[in-house]
């Protein structure tokens, strides 16, 4: 997950060098304290040569310094570079019913602040992390050489550390487990109250959103619960520090007034275990910060490690071209199980070439069978068929190139309305755009717009209504001319004005490839070769033509004369 390992290798060697030089840098103010305060050389070295050797360790660790801060942030770079790659190359691999709406709202956070975040770990802790490490063993070291018995003082005061460093670790994932949560509801909150403005301000409830304020409120609760426990962390960790610094020079004190150490070498010492248990105390708040940043890590190998659906390497025969069966199909959305399945035991078989309705009361499954046949999920029983093999044994490029898919919720690119349409085949020629715009009825839009087919839309296509983003999207089907179309409620929000441009691009559709509609208008649904009706139980009630089903006397006719009283409704004064 993280950067490349000779990336990352060399920047933790330099740091352990920093380390090593800050380390002997230190441990050198005791013999030369010694050497200044006698007036005597020690080891070959008088008060001038030990002031040489500082400043040749001065420059050396001034140099390594300054490599360190390049080598790491190059790694955190690197780092961003990579999991951005990674990550993107992973979600590519997700089916489409894995981009849930409440998992805009991490990703969103993800790939934004907390990568940032992440890659602060690179940049600014685990170098001086590694460094102050060697410089505590080069410390500890040196205090064994120059007396066993500081030595020893200080070996002990290491593990306590460790201890705390561990209890405190232990307090920050304990609240960073209680906060962690709610505030990636609360991200997946603020990303359904923009989403959700038209809904909201329409019925005047934009001010006041109640799952918005209910997930700041808890958020908020969670938050100052957390830092109760990460601050106890916190304190605990001075706490014990300023008591290692009191028993150190408690004990320095002792030994120096009992004679085992003279006074100036035990002043040295004494500032030496300061900035010993200064460098243990530095250690312990960048842990503690290492391991603030795990639930970052976590988001991110949630996402690395999400398993895609199994798919062939080899694509499949496909000895029915166009076709599309369920057979004995059964499922349920992951989490629903208090619903119960939404499909049970269904069959169905759409022949190539033709067009066929489904129709059924709201939670039917509709849209589900639509979502299934583009394997958005597999299937809990039975078996999904496109071009006769099932959809498990062919690879996403090979069903992707059979299917163009115009749902209700279409997205558009922030580009040019031409570039819109285009996405529908790659290599489309200028006319072959301009002609599937035109029979969806997208030129009357390029023609209003400022800046015609060079107009951008917006993210999203925010710029067009929700009837011209879905013209876009039926053009892109044209365009792409696939063998196999699935249209859900294409023309649900299209104006009379409009709508004769739909019906005429249906029209073409259906005679170059299989249509399978999704539909409540009257002469979309009459127009079918085959209507399939659905039950309020997830079950396929009845299947035939439009006349067939209506001899039937069943719901479909009973479905259908509703519609048809509908047609004739209108508001009136009284």
């Amino acid at each position: 997950m993280i950067s490349r390992p000779e990336s990352l290798r060399p920047a933790l060697t330099v740091a352990a060098l920093t380390g090593l030089i800050e380390g002997l840098a230190l441990a050198s103010l005791l013999p030369a304290i010694s050497t200044l305060a006698s007036g005597d050389a020690l080891w070959g070295l008088g008060i001038g040569g030990w002031l040489g050797v500082f400043a040749v360790l001065a420059i050396v660790s001034f140099g390594l310094y300054f490599l360190q801060e390049r080598r790491t942030y190059a790694v955190a770079l690197d780092f961003l570079y990579s999991i951005h790659r990674l990550v993107g190359d992973q979600v590519s691999k997700q089916p489409l019913g894995w981009f849930a709406r409440p998992r805009a709202g991490r990703l969103s956070r993800m790939v934004s602040s907390e990568l940032m975040s992440a890659g602060e770990i690179f940049a600014h802790m685990i170098g001086p992390l590694i460094g102050r490490i060697v410089s505590a063993v080069v410390i500890v070291v040196a205090a064994w050489l120059w007396n066993p018995l500081l030595g020893l003082v200080l070996t002990i005061a290491a593990p306590v550390f460790v201890v705390i460093t561990l209890a405190s670790t232990v307090l920050m994932r304990r609240g960073s487990a209680i906060h962690e949560p709610e505030e990636v509801n609360l991200a997946g909150r603020i990303v359904e109250y923009a989403q959700c403005q038209g809904a909201l301000r329409s019925c005047g409830r934009s001010e006041d959103f109640a799952p918005l304020d209910d997930a700041l409120e808890a958020t908020r609760a969670a938050k100052t619960r957390a830092q109760w426990i990460e601050t106890l962390g916190m304190l605990l960790s001075g706490a014990v520090t300023q008591g290692v610094v009191v028993a150190l020079i408690t004990i320095t004190g002792s030994l120096a007034v009992a004679g085992s150490l003279q006074p100036i070498p035990a002043l040295a010492f004494i500032g030496l275990a300061l900035r010993f248990t200064s460098t243990l105390s530095t250690i312990t708040e960048s842990a503690m910060s290492l391991e603030s940043r795990r639930p970052l890590l976590d988001s991110i190998d949630d996402v690395l490690t999400a398993e895609p659906l199994p798919e062939p390497s080899v694509p499949a025969e496909l000895p029915a071209p166009g076709s599309i069966q369920l057979d004995g199909v059964a499922f349920a959305y992951a989490g629903d199980s208090g619903t119960g399945p939404v499909l049970k035991d269904v069959s169905l078989s759409v022949p190539a070439g033709s067009m066929v309705a489904l129709v059924g009361p709201s939670g039917s499954g509709k849209t589900t069978i639509a979502r299934l046949i583009s394997r958005f999920y597999d299937v809990d029983a039975g078996t999904v068929r496109v071009g006769g093999a099932p959809v498990t044994e062919q690879t996403t490029e090979q069903l992707m190139s059979q299917l163009s898919m115009v749902f209700q919720d279409v997205y558009l690119f922030d580009d040019t309305l031409e570039a819109n349409v285009a996405v529908g085949r790659e290599d489309a020629t200028r006319e072959e755009i301009r002609e599937a715009a035109a029979l969806a009825g997208v030129t009357e839009i390029a023609d209003r717009l400022p800046a015609g087919w060079e107009t951008r839309v917006g993210e999203g296509g925010r710029a067009l209504s929700g009837g011209e983003r879905q013209r876009v999207a039926i053009a892109r089907a044209l365009l792409k001319q696939s063998p196999i179309v699935l249209l859900d409620e294409a023309t649900s929000t299209l104006d009379l004005e409009n709508e004769a441009n739909i019906v005429a691009a249906i029209e073409t559709l259906r005679r170059q490839a299989t249509v399978l509609i999704i539909a409540h208008r009257l002469d979309t649904i009459a127009a079918a070769d085959q209507i399939i009706a659905l039950d309020d139980d997830g079950g396929l009630e009845a299947q035939g033509t439009h006349e067939e089903l209506l001899a039937a006397d069943g719901t479909y006719a009973r479905f259908w004369d509703r519609l048809h009283k509908a047609q004739g409704w209108r508001l009136t004064d009284a």
